[in-house]
């Protein structure tokens, strides 16, 4: 064969092929303008028809696009929509519910209108024909299994514009608290959003039922609910979303989800860019109807002698006959598609199908079937959910909690590293390993980014958990009636009283202080009186004649020491002959008993007064004296404790406060630290606050000392914004730490004595034993230093004179 026979050969097969003949289903695709969904359908229609040969049913979509820019392009579309639906050639609308737009009596005239969106109003008609549940079945399909299948006599609805159930929901005596969510949420992040979840969370409903059929915002309010650990396993949820298993694919929460299944996820397409399953399904299935419409009426295998092309009558009587079997049923991703009349005869409804109803607390299961024959719905029951891990360490375990706290030592310190620690924090730390759960600690002004002034640096933090900005605070936070009505607070970590705090006593050993009883002066005198004593006993021995030819004579050196010896109450061999002197013993005995008897009784009673505690340790002491000032903190609880008190001794220290205003109320707790440590005004100062600060303040500088007073007890706590569901969780983790001891070792980490050199000696003044009766080696020492002192005078004096004995016995030797 040539080439020209070759040529015109493949020209004539060609020609063949270009005007073979099919049966074709034109289908309109109405949407608003830049929204218009005509591009999904042929995608869809392209995974539909890839790979199939010899096949002459061909499906064409046209765009009707709704243009509300002015009233000339509302009109200019109307018209085109109007005189493109005119033709009979036309056989179905595929699009969403558009008002005047889609208007069943002046635009669509003759076509069925296949609504592929839900929408929050529709027009009643004969050929509008829903791929999704009718609002009405769904919801009585909800109503019935909320009420009867699964028991919940209250919940809270939310929705963003469809409350079709509620009203049902309540005929069935279920009370329903509706919630009303915002009509746009971009992201799980939305400001409007979270705060409706918070105040929701604050109500404190624990069954709670979302209604939606857009993919997205579903996704966005079950992360934020994630967020906001609304998730948790003492929640319940109902999410009426088609598509159960693309909910519980982005929940790794324990709590109680129930939804319903209608999409068949075995059987839809994964080649779609979108990521909306359900939507996929439903544009799927749309393409998938017509073409099952389009081959029901034609041979599609065979080539027809001329293009045929399906009327819109054809499309309504292959409808019209699904409910008597005349038609085939299309199955599709999203169940068998048959329409019956409603039960006002006004519209078209989906029945002869049944979705799933699905559990999920950890694991999916099925739970139920929903069937929908006609107007009845029968629900039946048909496993139980297993129950849940309730352990503690798995019911928070990889949630990660923002925490807002406060600076202010011990209870949450900042390091240079920017690493926070304290007493509060390591309970955190404790309750985190315990439960196996993260946290983010934030400071309070790294959040409102600006620090407010201290006495209301509580009340801003208390407003950041109520708004949902922290989901914890930790810190010096103290249980106040006021705050409950705002907050909730976990069961009490650490409580304290009030305490005094003054300085501490400079003490010093006094080595002679066995020489105190008597001053100076008076030792000066009797050291005098009895050196004057020996002297006169001497002169007057000199005159004794009884001496005259005795081997011992009262010298000076021996008058000197029978004076010491009688002084001291000691004897000698010596005794005075004559009368003279025997009467000047006689009253040198008599004054040195009377010495001796003043001396000890000196000596008892300085040793007795130095035994007692004269510190100020109550606030009865305190009030009764003029000598120390005291103060309080200005604008503090203790303050308005005075202030409203009218139990003495309160009210008079309130009015002596209030006398000298400026100086007893201190703006703030390191000032009245100060205070007490510098003194005021050449006066000593007591600082009265809650004993945990004190405390800690008199240990880290040992020079101070707190003494509890049994009085208003404050009790710490975490704090959570209202209606946390993970509150009781972290009660439990709490009780444990408690049983376990450690927040009593805690407590006694952040509240020692620091091993310093200064706190070497520091008591705690509770720790400090009683005075007794009994002297401590203190009280003697110096006795035995002066013993100590004469004993080496004695040893020098000895050796001196053995030293001069031989070195005048060697000058004799040597003379």
């Amino acid at each position: 064969m040539d080439q020209v026979s070759r040529f015109l050969l493949l020209t004539i097969l060609s020609a063949g092929h270009v005007l073979s003949y099919n049966y074709y289903l034109t289908a309109a695709v109405v949407g608003h303008k830049g929204s218009n969904r005509v591009g999904e359908f042929r995608q869809a229609l392209q995974q539909t028809e890839s790979g199939q040969e010899g096949d002459f049913c061909k499906i064409e979509f046209q765009k009707l696009d709704y243009d509300e820019t002015d009233g000339s392009t509302v009109y200019e579309t109307l018209n085109i929509a109007r005189d493109t639906l005119n033709n009979a050639s036309v056989a179905a609308v595929l699009g969403p519910y558009i008002d005047v737009f889609t208007s069943m009596a002046y635009v669509i005239t003759k076509q069925a209108h296949l609504l592929t969106e839900k929408s929050e109003s529709s027009e009643a008609s004969l050929r509008s024909l829903p791929i999704l549940p009718d609002s009405d079945s769904l919801a009585d399909a909800v109503a019935e299994i909320i009420a009867d299948m699964m028991k919940w006599e209250g919940i809270a609805f939310l929705s963003q514009n469809d409350f079709s159930p509620v009203t049902k929901l309540s005929r069935r005596n279920v009370k329903v608290w509706p919630i009303r969510l915002p009509a746009s949420i971009d992201s799980e992040d939305d400001k409007e959003l979270m705060l409706t979840l918070t105040r929701l969370r604050s109500a404190q409903r624990r069954r709670l039922v979302f209604h939606s059929m857009d993919s997205s915002v579903v996704k966005f309010v079950m992360k934020a609910a994630d967020k906001l650990l609304m998730l948790h396993s003492s929640l319940s949820w109902f999410i009426t979303y088609l598509d159960f298993g693309d909910v519980v694919s982005i929940i790794n929460r324990t709590a109680d989800i129930y939804g319903l299944q209608l999409l068949n996820r075995h059987s839809i397409s994964s080649s779609s860019s979108s990521n909306d399953d359900l939507n996929n399904a439903v544009l799927c299935d749309s393409v998938g109807l017509l073409r099952h419409i389009l081959s029901q009426k034609y041979n599609c295998s065979k080539e027809p002698e001329q293009n045929v092309n399906l009327k819109a009558g054809d499309v309504m009587k292959f409808v019209n006959d699904l409910p008597n079997g005349t038609s085939a049923p299309y199955i599709g991703t999203l169940s068998k598609y048959v329409w019956t009349n409603s039960s006002d005869n006004t519209g078209k409804m989906r029945t002869q199908y049944s979705f799933g109803i699905m559990g999920y607390n950890g694991t999916t299961t099925k739970i139920g079937n929903c069937t929908f024959e006609g107007n009845n719905i029968t629900i039946l029951e048909t496993k139980q959910m297993p129950s849940r891990d309730q352990s503690l360490d798995k019911v928070l375990a990889g949630h990660t909690f923002t925490v807002i706290t406060r600076v202010e030592p011990p209870f949450v310190m900042k390091t240079g590293s920017g690493r926070y620690e304290g007493f509060s924090v390591d309970v955190l730390e404790g309750i985190a390993k315990e439960m196996n759960f993260k946290y983010d600690i934030r400071e309070l002004d790294s959040i409102t980014q600006n620090r407010s002034d201290v006495e209301d640096d509580w009340d801003t933090l208390i407003k950041q958990l109520m708004v949902g900005n922290a989901s914890m605070a930790i810190g010096s936070l103290a249980v106040k009636s006021s705050r409950e009505e705002q907050i909730s607070f976990s069961f009490t970590i650490i409580s304290s009283t009030i305490s005094i705090l003054t300085k501490r006593p400079v003490t010093s050993p006094v080595l002679f202080q066995f020489l105190w009883p008597f001053s100076w002066q008076l030792w000066v005198v009797i050291i005098a009186f009895y050196i004057v004593a020996g002297g006169a006993l001497w002169v007057m021995s000199r005159y004794d004649v009884t001496q005259n030819g005795s081997e011992q004579q009262f010298d000076l050196k021996e008058s000197i020491w029978y004076s010491f010896n009688l002084f001291l109450g000691g004897g000698t061999e010596y005794s005075p002959q004559t009368t003279s002197m025997r009467t000047m013993i006689a009253f040198f005995w008599f004054c040195t008993l009377v010495i001796t008897a003043a001396y000890t009784a000196n000596l008892a009673a300085y040793l007795t007064l130095q035994q007692q505690d004269n510190r100020i340790k109550s606030m009865d002491s305190l009030s009764k004296q003029m000598t120390v000032k005291y103060g309080l903190q200005k604008n503090s609880d203790l303050m308005q404790f005075f202030k409203d008190s009218s139990i003495d001794p309160f009210e008079r220290m309130w009015a002596t406060m209030k006398l000298e205003e400026k100086t007893r109320l201190i703006p703030d707790r390191s000032t009245g630290i100060e205070l007490v440590k510098n003194g005021m005004n050449g006066s000593d100062f007591a600082f009265l606050d809650l004993a945990l600060m004190n405390e800690y303040a008199a240990l880290r500088h040992c020079d101070m000392e707190s003494f509890d007073q049994n009085f208003k007890e404050t009790k710490f706590s975490m704090g959570f914004p209202n209606g946390a569901p993970y509150k009781d969780d972290i009660n439990r983790a709490i009780l444990i730490l408690k049983e376990r001891g450690q927040l009593d070792a805690l407590k006694d980490k952040w509240w020692s004595i620091p091993a310093t050199a200064e706190c070497a000696d520091y008591v705690r003044p509770e720790d400090r034993q009683k005075p007794t009766a009994e002297l401590d080696l203190a009280n003697m020492l110096g006795v035995f230093i002066v013993l100590l002192s004469c004993v080496c005078l004695s040893v020098l004096i000895e050796i001196s004179n053995r030293v001069m004995s031989l070195i005048n016995g060697r000058r004799k030797a040597k003379q």
